[in-house]
């Protein structure tokens, strides 16, 4: 949900007309998947990706005639056929995409963006549906958008019965955690919508701010995840040290995280190097709903610090061992800092997602099959 935020922003400071492109349908390879956005300024100037670099120089010549119409235009990109190779870049997409270009005037954002934006920051799931394709006399217009917001009041359409099938279409994206192409019927015509989980950005926990904590906060930035730094070294934990951070925590395990919540999209890495602290902590974290928790150090410390906490008496379920990783990293080679961070995020981005961490040429079926992502009415902190 990174390019939502991104989108919003650019937005809200336009000064003339841009061009939204949404990739609202892809059939077969792409490098993006439905719901990538872009922006395109009438001063050349681009934010977000909908691709590779396969689609964006031709979506871009688009921009003024949509701007000169006023109205949207869906654009149809096939690059896995005989032509496209010939005639084409001949890239690696090999798929069929669909882009729904708009325009936006200058002013304040749309309403279904600030909507969503508003899901986002205070990390309640929701759902937004975009129709793309209109048939026969329907009461949805190409471009119109819908949110539903399970906590709130949201946008959704007038009531009747797309209202109704619309809302029992959302609610079922949201159960899967993944976007969906799909066609409803709407007054006496049918729709094409791209239905988009609006799922809180990953959270990411890390107690320990010494400096190897620190690209691991400038990686989770570029990643889009909401930061929280915990120490108990005030003197470590500051944000002149960690300016990324979302929210920084001073304190003593376990009182230092009273008042955090934690769910299933949250990662926590423990990377302080202090024995005691460590073990205080782990006892605390193995008991909260993570998605991600992992131990920095090698294997023998690791054990024992397991060792004394089940010994102490916490006795480990499933689950618990599942979300556990001890010691944190995927096996890339990592030496310095930098690398060693990379393996850990990689690892917690996996675990999150629902993936194993292993090489896309081992992977069997689609590289992009993504697994279910689960939600939890239990939110993280925002900042």
């Amino acid at each position: 949900m990174k390019g939502l935020q991104e989108i919003l922003a650019t937005l809200g400071t336009l000064t003339e007309p841009a061009a939204l492109a949404t990739l609202v349908r892809v059939k077969g390879s792409s490098y993006r998947k439905a719901g990538a956005r872009m922006v395109f300024k009438a001063d050349g100037d681009q934010t977000g990706s909908i691709s590779a670099g396969c689609l964006e120089t031709d979506v871009k010549a688009r921009v003024a005639s949509v701007l000169g119409s006023g109205e949207p235009q869906l654009a149809t990109f096939d690059l896995g056929s005989d032509l496209d190779l010939i005639w084409g870049t001949g890239m690696g997409c090999q798929g069929k995409s669909e882009v729904l270009l708009e325009p936006v005037p200058p002013g304040p954002p749309p309403a279904w963006l600030r909507l969503c934006a508003g899901l986002l920051e205070t990390r309640r799931p929701g759902v937004l549906a975009t129709v793309f394709g209109a048939r026969g006399a329907t009461e949805a217009r190409v471009g119109d958008r819908f949110v539903l917001d399970p906590r709130g009041p949201g946008l959704p359409p007038p009531p009747g019965p797309f209202a109704e099938a619309l809302e029992a279409a959302q609610l079922q994206t949201l159960a899967k955690g993944v976007p969906e192409n799909m066609v409803l019927p709407c007054g006496a015509g049918e729709v094409d919508l791209l239905l988009e989980p609006i799922l809180p950005p990953y959270a990411l926990w890390i107690y320990g701010a010494g400096e190897h904590a620190r690209p691991l906060a400038r990686f989770a930035r570029e990643l889009g995840w909401f930061l929280g730094i915990v120490d108990h070294r005030p003197a470590l934990a500051t944000a002149e040290r960690f300016p990324q951070a979302d929210r920084i925590v001073v304190g003593h395990p376990p009182a230092c995280f009273e008042g955090l919540a934690f769910d299933v999209r949250t990662a926590a890495l423990v990377v302080s190097h202090v024995y005691e602290k460590d073990r205080q902590v782990l006892e605390f974290l193995l008991q909260q709903p993570l998605g991600y928790l992992g131990l920095q150090g090698n294997r023998l410390r690791s054990t024992r610090l397991l060792k004394e906490i089940q010994e102490a008496g916490l006795v480990l379920t499933e689950a618990q061992r599942q979300f556990m990783h001890f010691p944190a990293g995927l096996d890339i080679g990592a030496e310095s800092p930098e690398v060693i961070a990379l393996s850990m995020l990689a690892e917690a981005q996996a675990a999150l997602a629902g993936h194993t961490g292993g090489s896309l040429r081992d992977r069997l079926g689609a590289i992009h099959q993504a697994a279910p992502v689960p939600t939890s009415e239990k939110s993280a902190p925002s900042a």
